[in-house]
């Protein structure tokens, strides 16, 4: 399962190499040398727990606190943010880093639920070839409930009706933590797995033009 992330290497319509393996590593083992709390989210994340889906960037979420160190360990592995890095004043809740290549890091930075605790437990897997902390099914559902972006809505769907994902767990975990959430989160399981039929295509034939000669 855990070579399901080496498919995110090769551009499907190319091809060729992405370079999003080479990068990644870069950016994890940067993280880690600094010993900077972290762990991998999002597509990357999906696609070593057996749900590929194509990304050209790495998604890292690390706490609030350590956001400056992280912004610097990466930097030092090449990477540079698009906005400025203001020391001194409270991070950005987000930071998209580059390279001279245009590999991409999208540096999340955790002030509160789920992502904390995504941080602390999320196990240590194999990703492109480097041993890094990586959410589980179960605490990617839990930061996509959080979010209504299309793909991220696709991706809840997918681990529900894909996978042998822990929805118990999931609801313990709410009950606990944000108990307003769990008639959210049980409404989306139900439409993931029951989805609206589609719409009834239109009964007449629309009339064909005449050919021009």
């Amino acid at each position: 399962m855990h070579r399901d992330a080496d498919v995110l290497e090769v551009d499907p319509v190319t091809g060729g190499r992405t370079g999003l393996a080479e990068y990644s590593r870069r950016a994890l083992r940067a993280l880690k040398a600094k010993r900077i709390p972290h762990a991998v989210i999002g597509a990357a994340a999906l696609a070593v727990r057996g749900l590929p889906r194509m990304t050209r960037d790495l998604d890292v979420v690390v706490p609030r606190s350590a956001g400056f160190k992280a912004l610097a360990a990466l930097g030092s592995a090449g990477f540079r943010s698009t906005t400025p890095i203001v020391s001194g004043s409270e991070p950005e809740p987000m930071y998209v880093l580059i390279d001279r290549t245009g590999g991409e890091v999208d540096l999340l930075l955790a002030a509160g639920e789920p992502e904390s605790s995504v941080i602390d437990e999320a196990p240590q897997s194999l990703i492109f070839g480097v041993r890094a902390p990586v959410a589980t099914l179960e605490q990617l559902l839990l930061l996509y409930l959080y979010s209504n972006q299309p793909k991220h809505l696709g991706d809840f769907a997918r681990i529900v009706t894909e996978t042998g994902v822990d929805l118990v767990a999931v609801e313990r975990y709410l009950d606990e933590v944000h108990p307003q959430m769990l008639p959210d989160f049980r409404d989306r399981v139900r439409q993931a797995r029951t989805p609206k039929p589609a719409p009834p295509r239109p009964t007449r034939t629309r009339a064909r033009r005449p050919r021009r000669t």
